[in-house]
């Protein structure tokens, strides 16, 4: 019997031969035409040009990356769209919502009109009642005895009132009233009426304002040894705001305030203090309310 023929091995040989043509050194010239001096002269081989190419190629590509990306030729790009395109894109779509919205509504407004002044529309009870007989008269609008009784008696209730505005004696309304902080800051010592501590002590930065926590007129401006500099404001509803320990006091008796509008500095003023603070109270008809349960300080 013939013997087996030997495996062939082509393939590896022509991958050797790939490799090795790869590794073959070659040499790059420059020289002088006239008098054929070397000018410049390198070492290279395939995989070293291979390897260059690729290396030039990404760098280029990272370069023309770079340029799109940071710089404003990428709004040139056809197709693309900016974050400036999209913003103005959607005011103006909700825009045309809107717009279309308020073209329904008259629309259907000028159908209306367009009904009633036609007669299409039913009459509806209002114009259904029969009219008045009589017409009213002057004595039909003069106050009555009870009337002119109870006006007389309001006006010697509030001749001598400090009152601003509408009278309001329940306390549940105060929780509508939107009170300014007088003082932001930590609240060290809280309302305690048992301890006959009718207000609160608020701790703030030096130096910091007081400010009035509603309008209203300043009818006590001035010093005592427990409480320092004091400054009271008269308020509508009733309301009286005390302010204590002030270093410094920005308004004199008789001076109308806005809200949020500064009165004093905070200070260390009178015996009864332990500190920079503000003691702040908050009376209602006479009898003191905690000031936490309407406001926010902290």
């Amino acid at each position: 019997m013939p013997a087996a023929a030997p495996p062939t091995r082509q393939p590896k040989d022509r991958r050797r031969r790939w490799l090795r043509k790869l590794r073959d050194r070659y040499r790059l010239l420059l020289i002088n035409d006239s008098t054929f001096e070397e000018r410049f002269s390198i070492r290279l081989n395939r995989l070293n040009v291979l390897l260059l190419g690729i290396g030039a190629f990404l760098l280029y590509g990272a370069f023309v990356t770079a340029v799109i990306v940071f710089t404003p030729l990428k709004r040139y790009i056809p197709g693309y769209a900016d974050q400036e395109t999209k913003r103005n894109a959607y005011r103006s779509l909700v825009m045309a919502d809107s717009l279309e919205q308020k073209l329904r509504d008259r629309d259907l407004y000028i159908a209306n009109l367009r009904a009633v002044l036609s007669g299409e529309v039913k009459a509806d009870s209002a114009t259904l009642f029969a009219p008045l007989a009589e017409k009213p008269t002057l004595d039909d609008l003069r106050p009555g005895m009870a009337d002119s009784l109870l006006r007389e008696r309001v006006a010697r209730e509030e001749a001598y009132s400090l009152k601003e505005g509408r009278v309001s004696t329940d306390r549940k309304e105060l929780a509508g009233i939107f009170f300014f902080p007088p003082l932001r800051g930590i609240v060290t010592s809280k309302f305690e009426r048992k301890s006959d501590h009718f207000g609160i002590d608020i701790v703030s930065k030096a130096d910091a304002a007081v400010k009035a926590c509603l309008a209203g007129t300043v009818t006590i401006a001035s010093w005592t040894t427990d409480a320092g500099h004091v400054l009271q404001i008269q308020h509508a509803n009733d309301l009286v705001s005390i302010y204590k320990h002030n270093s410094v006091l920005l308004k004199k008796v008789g001076d109308k305030v806005k809200a949020g509008e500064a009165i004093a500095i905070v200070g260390n003023s009178g015996e009864l203090t332990t500190g920079p603070h503000l003691h702040f109270e908050l009376w209602l008809n006479g009898e003191p309310v905690d000031p936490q349960a309407y406001m926010v300080l902290e």
